[in-house]
């Protein structure tokens, strides 16, 4: 081999050895940077030198399937259970005075006192203040049902803006990787990026993707509707349905889980067996059965015990409770003093609260022979049962994905050891090659002194 020959493998030898180790910085640099995934470069030895091959990245294909499938179930539960556990706070089902059970009995033991001493104007006061309290009670409720309906509509198109965000982001990647690899550089990055873009997606709607030949990544729903293919998706959302914009065809079907997908469970109408779906509509199904409950006039109802008992002069003869809009109040001659309670109502009104006769049939709800708190306490206790399987599950899918998390960078992540072990082997070749070409400009030294 000539001398010229020795020089030029020993040259090419330093340029892979320090590819090599740029390779291996960006590697140490970025070790803990949960987006980034190991880099590596090959190379190869023949006769005329050593070449290296392009800088590829570690992939796990099933692994990412499975973080990506496990971010979706966690977004999907964790919405959930941030609304579930607003609604928990709403009825009261962790205190100790539960809410609307706790009004109803409140009611009960102030028509208990009144019944012991009927002409007491401060007991009738009680029996009023409490009746305003519980009709109070119901009408809160509603109007929390209310605002957490209206608060879980603002986060969906929230989230939708964001979907929207990540599939532009998605796609813009997609052309940069593919300009990229025509012109034969390094893409490694952008796929990064792009595979954080799409993990991030996943936690918003559920997504799987397919790689295509020219470096692109197509995105679709698990349930088939394309998001990301030549171009990007735009969504829009109505407050009821999720669509692709300048399009009526409702997607909510094919949404299958991340936070929207959980976000519109919630807001679902009619009723589920599933804990989470359904239930603003079922909640306000059953506190407007309780509601009617109050003024209903069927055997042994409260209203009808009322109604029914003889009025004396300056009593209200009728209609204890009123519905006015949707709304329950106290009968505003009870609360302005224009009229009083019906002394022979007393005894049989609060017979009628207490009496386990009673019951409701909504929201996928039904209790049968409880008395008024018996009624407000299934309400609640349904309610705690869901918030509770629902909790469960939020925890179990965020321990699930922060596995899937962990056994993806174990598999494509940095270890350091491994990168100080190379830089190691690394630095030995790059010192051999110098070594080879101080060696060869010494020869060369020699030579030319022969000569001269």
């Amino acid at each position: 081999m000539s001398l010229s020959g020795a020089m030029n493998i020993a040259l090419s030898g330093l340029n892979a050895q320090q590819r090599a180790l740029q390779v291996l910085g960006g590697n140490v640099s970025n070790a803990t940077d949960e987006s980034y995934t190991r880099k590596s470069i090959t190379s190869s030895a023949s006769a005329g030198g050593v070449t290296t091959a392009d800088v590829t990245r570690a992939t796990d294909n099933a692994l990412a399937r499975d973080l990506i499938a496990y971010t979706s179930l966690a977004g999907q539960a964790d919405a959930q259970s941030t609304y579930m556990s607003k609604l928990s706070t709403l009825f009261g089902v962790s205190t100790s005075d539960a809410g609307l059970a706790s009004a109803v009995s409140d009611l009960n033991d102030a028509f208990a006192v009144l019944q012991s001493t009927p002409d007491s104007s401060t007991g009738q006061a009680e029996v009023i203040a409490k009746a305003d309290a519980l009709a109070r009670k119901i009408n809160d409720l509603m109007a929390g049902l209310e605002s957490i309906d209206r608060e879980i509509q603002q986060e969906t198109t929230d989230k939708v803006g964001q979907v929207n965000d990540l599939l532009e982001k998605i796609d813009t990647l997609n052309k940069q990787v593919k300009t990229v690899a025509a012109a034969g550089g390094d893409k490694t990055t952008l796929e990064d990026q792009r595979d954080a873009a799409v993990r991030s997606l996943a936690q918003l709607i559920d997504v799987k993707t397919i790689a295509r030949g020219d470096g692109s990544l197509a995105v679709y729903t698990a349930g088939g509707e394309s998001l990301v293919d030549q171009d990007a998706t735009r969504l829009a959302y109505d407050g009821t349905d999720i669509t692709r914009e300048g399009d009526t065809r409702s997607l909510n079907g094919s949404i299958r889980s991340g936070a929207l997908a959980g976000l519109l469970a919630l807001r679902a109408t009619g009723t589920s067996a599933t804990a989470g779906t359904a239930v603003i509509s079922e909640l306000k199904d059953q506190v407007q059965a309780f509601t009617a409950s109050l003024t209903s006039t069927g055997a042994g109802d409260f209203a009808t015990a009322y109604d029914s008992a003889t009025t004396a002069t300056g009593e209200l003869a009728s209609g204890f409770f009123v519905m006015t809009g949707g709304t329950i109040s106290v009968n505003a001659a009870l609360l302005d003093g224009t009229a009083t309670l019906k002394q022979a109502a007393i005894s049989p009104a609060s017979a009628a609260l207490v009496s386990g006769s009673h019951g409701i049939s909504a929201g996928g709800l039904t209790v049968t022979g409880e008395d008024y708190a018996g009624i407000a306490r299934s309400i609640i206790s349904s309610l705690s049962a869901d918030v509770g399987a629902v909790t469960n599950r939020a925890d179990l899918a965020d321990a699930t994905k922060t596995e899937a998390a962990t056994r993806f960078q174990s598999s494509v992540g940095i270890n350091m050891d491994e990168e100080l072990a190379n830089l190691q082997v690394l630095q030995n070749a790059y010192a051999a090659s110098a070594k080879v070409m101080q060696t060869v400009n010494q020869l060369y030294d020699s030579l030319f002194a022969i000569i001269r």
